[in-house]
């Protein structure tokens, strides 16, 4: 077996889709809840117009959790009517709010661009919930901003383009080839299981899955041969090299040691165009380039390797984690060192 075919197990053993029988749950809770936001909202005087997804499962890039019993997430723009919405979004955000109280939903949050909440099953976490609310005007949408307790100059409803968004990210024409773009959403794949196995804590949940996806998107370098032959490592690796190289990360200062210090900046490519970095920019730009460092060192060691063995170990101990596959008699080992190590759960990314 060939390490492509490696990766290509791999790619399914982390691949989740919408359609699959594990959200069965999720698909039902999420109609039933939609359906009560239709009701409130109608009632309320400004009636939805529509749902979508966003988020992963729109661009076909979404990931089991990293460990079995945590929970899976869902991203739903809610969209109403803008001649009948109030001039105050974050009180469109409180009736939200009502509703995943009455359902029963375990602390519904406001949060600044969405409302947010968890649903529990016999006391286990099964799904987090984000809706963000839009208003709709002439095809043109925006956000609903604000915190219950954000002063009045902060609640807005903002310009932006969830759906330009997600059309961007699924957009085939920058790429030479099918075989190309499906290659991309691949890497995406991989690169959230990397910073889901890698990372924890709070950094963790501050390395946005549309950051990476927006990186790899504009960096991405080719892993096909012009005999066609698929190199998913190569691929990765040059990717991941590109993205040190690149503007997104600005050299500030060097500390004490003379250690170089970073800020990360990302922009959307879509209106609003902000930073998607910009509350933590500063303080996590030299943590996210040495962390990516280390993956491309390893991605290296992996690509220098010849023996198929030691290259899925190293892809599996120092990247990926358990899904990645291990060729017959060292995956008992792997699981061992797993347990010894004390492994930490974090929840999955969208």
């Amino acid at each position: 077996m060939s390490l492509q075919n490696l990766f290509s197990k791999f790619e399914e053993n982390i691949r989740l889709t919408w359609a699959d029988s594990q959200l069965k749950e999720l698909r039902e809770k999420d109609k039933s809840i939609q359906e009560d936001i239709c009701s409130a909202f109608k009632n309320k005087g400004y009636p939805v117009i529509e749902f979508f997804q966003q988020g992963s499962y729109a661009t076909q890039t979404c990931i089991k959790p990293l460990n079995e019993g945590d929970d899976y997430d869902i991203d739903v723009g809610v969209v109403i009517d803008a001649d009948k919405a109030p001039d105050n979004p974050v009180e469109v955000k409180k009736n939200l709010k009502d509703v995943l109280i009455d359902r029963n939903l375990k602390n519904p949050k406001i949060k600044m661009p969405c409302v947010t909440a968890q649903y529990y099953k016999e006391g286990e976490k099964r799904f987090h919930l984000d809706y963000p609310i839009y208003i709709k005007s002439k095809n043109n949408f925006y956000l609903a901003i604000g915190k219950e307790s954000s002063d009045e100059k902060i609640r807005k409803w903002e310009f932006g383009d969830p759906k330009g968004l997600i059309d961007w990210v699924n957009n085939k024409s920058s790429f030479l080839s099918e075989e190309n773009y499906s290659q991309y959403k691949r890497l995406i794949k991989y690169m959230k299981r990397w910073r889901d196995y890698c990372i924890t804590g709070t950094e963790r949940k501050s390395i946005y899955s549309i950051a990476l996806t927006v990186m790899i998107h504009e960096k991405y370098k080719s892993g096909i041969s012009s005999d066609g032959d698929i190199n998913d490592l190569e691929s990765l690796r040059k990717t991941v090299s590109s993205i040190l190289d690149s503007s997104y990360f600005k050299l500030i200062k060097y500390d004490n040691n003379n250690n170089p210090q970073y800020e990360v900046t990302v922009n959307l490519p879509v209106e609003p165009r902000r930073d998607i970095f910009n509350k933590h920019g500063k303080t996590l730009g030299t943590f996210l380039y040495n962390k990516l460092s280390m993956m491309q060192k390893n991605l290296d060691k992996a690509s220098r390797e010849s023996d198929l063995k030691k290259q899925c170990e190293i892809l599996a101990n120092d990247i990926f984690g358990k899904d990645f596959p291990v060729p017959e008699g060292y995956q008992q080992s792997l699981n061992r060192k797993f347990k010894e190590a004390g492994f930490i759960k974090s929840s999955q990314g969208a």
